[in-house]
């Protein structure tokens, strides 16, 4: 009963296959998802998730296709079959923007591939996994043999950002304007204690004249603003490299890979 149920539901889709309709992808995703949840065997279910995750590329839905592929029975495919399939996951998620997930699968595709291998350099650079991205980039730009351009992609390395201590900048926040310094941002470091010294001008120069008062509440909340808002900042400023920093040496590296 199972088999005569899943004949039918496939003749129908194949005689689908030929309306205008199902040339849409997310019509035709649709119907391989019918296939799986009509009961296919392994090997028709495993057909019906590849081809589904197909559509969703061409509809640019990576992290859609790499969760559809992350459905298929690695177990029933062959080692070459499950490599592929992996590779491809990988790759969806890359595309996605997702380069944690993306990395997470470098060790389970392997480096079978010049394609694997740039693809691994590239997902542990975005990552932020440098040392791990440059083992990856060498064995790239050296598959066919050794390369002269090995010096240069070490050099582009060496000078990965370094993102910056959390716990290092929030101490040096205490003391304007070092933590923007320590970020690398010099104007705004500069301009922070320059706010910072005129709160604390404004409530000395009140406490000398007399206006105890004035002096208290208007310079404390002065400072408190200017000296609150720079512990603030400055961990806006860690978070913004720690995300920033990757992606532009990401770029730098694929443009030097792919040239």
């Amino acid at each position: 009963m199972l088999r005569k149920r899943l004949f039918c539901t496939i003749s129908i889709f194949l005689c689908a296959l030929f309306s205008s309709k199902a040339q849409n992808p997310d019509s035709l995703a649709v119907g391989y998802e019918r296939i799986v949840f009509e009961g296919a065997g392994l090997a028709e279910t495993n057909d019906a998730l590849l081809a589904k995750a197909d559509c969703y590329k061409q509809l640019g839905r990576y992290r859609d296709a790499s969760a559809t592929l992350a459905r298929v029975r690695l177990f029933a495919l062959s080692p070459e079959e499950r490599t592929a399939v992996q590779y491809q996951q990988e790759l969806c998620w890359f595309l996605a923007g997702d380069f944690k997930q993306a990395a997470s699968l470098v060790e389970e595709v392997g480096d079978g591939s010049s394609d694997a291998l740039l693809l691994h350099a590239l997902a542990l650079a975005y990552n932020g996994q440098y040392d791990e991205s440059e083992i990856y980039a060498a064995r790239f730009i050296s598959w066919d043999g050794p390369s002269e351009r090995l010096p240069e992609l070490l050099a582009l390395y060496a000078a990965h950002p370094r993102v910056p201590n959390a716990s290092t900048s929030m101490v040096l926040s205490f003391f304007p304007p070092l933590g923007h310094f320590y970020n690398g941002e010099i104007g705004e470091g500069l301009l922070s204690g320059g706010l910072n010294l005129a709160a604390l001008a404004f409530t000395v120069a009140n406490f000398v004249s007399g206006y105890w008062v004035t002096g208290l509440i208007g310079g404390g909340i002065a400072l408190n603003y200017t000296f609150m808002g720079n512990q603030q900042r400055t961990s806006t400023l860690v978070e913004k490299h720690r995300i920033n920093d990757p992606i532009i040496f990401g770029d730098k590296l694929r443009a030097f890979l792919l040239q």
